[in-house]
């Protein structure tokens, strides 16, 4: 009998489902995300068309420089290496485990899509909430959710040796939206609210999760390489800017 290669196309309805998810997801993406974005930057200044424009190149690049990591420094450190010698005893050999200490590096890095650009839009926020009529609330806000989303993220937050800084992706953008919209009402300036968290949870989660466990934790790391933003639009910086927006605009 010959033999036939046969090929069977996944039926069953939930890998379909899957398959069908990850085809539309950059549309859904490229979608919803730039009008989100555009319409927190309304109440900022810009115009629906300049906000919209913003968005759309800030997702696009996102997603073209999740990949890309620029490097900013190398650290060395010393690796513990397990080792076997053998201790001959009566001329029959016996394994000892000794530890034996070599000299590496950590490479230190900052990824383009899942750090620079998001703080880019951070950045632009502030910078229109200066010249905004209520900029001084605005601006006092933002302090006090920036703040807060650092400190529970950074509480939240743990090293896991080899892999990196793992926060739970939901609380950093919970707080952020929840304590913009809080302050911001508290304040009158409730329709900045959404650009406000944003922001806030950009540079909160950026500073609380990333830069001072760092600075506290470099050595329990363990890893090659560091890369703040690291995972690109699938990075808690990024991620938590977005449901952060997306969670203030739903609640006001």
């Amino acid at each position: 009998m010959k033999r036939r290669l046969i090929l069977h196309p996944p039926s069953h309805p939930m890998f379909l489902v899957l398959l069908l998810f990850i085809a539309i997801a950059p549309l859904i993406w490229l979608y919803f995300i730039p009008k989100a974005i555009a319409l927190a930057f309304l109440p900022l200044g810009l115009g629906v068309h300049v906000g919209y424009t913003i968005a759309v190149l800030m997702v696009l690049l996102s997603m073209a420089l999740s990949p890309v990591n620029v490097v900013l420094m190398e650290v060395p450190r010393q690796v513990a290496v397990p080792d076997f010698e053998y201790v001959s005893i009566f001329g029959i050999p016996y394994p000892t485990l000794r530890v034996r200490y070599v000299m590496s590096s950590t490479v230190v890095a900052v990824n383009l899509g899942g750090a620079v650009i998001p703080l880019a839009i951070s950045i632009l926020v502030v910078s229109l909430l200066a010249v905004h009529q209520s900029g001084a609330q605005g601006l006092g806000v933002l302090v006090g959710v920036a703040a807060l989303v650092t400190v529970v993220s950074h509480l939240s937050s743990r090293i896991v040796p080899g892999v990196g800084i793992v926060v739970p992706a939901l609380i950093p953008p919970l707080v952020s939206a929840l304590s913009a919209i809080t302050l911001s009402a508290a304040l009158g300036v409730m329709s900045l609210a959404p650009s406000i968290a944003y922001a806030g949870a950009v540079i909160g989660t950026l500073l609380g999760a990333d830069v001072l466990n760092l600075v506290k934790h470099f050595d329990k790391l363990q890893s090659p390489m560091v890369s703040i933003g690291g995972a690109g639009t699938f990075d808690g910086i990024y991620l938590s800017g977005i449901i952060a927006l997306f969670l203030a605009l739903i609640l006001t």
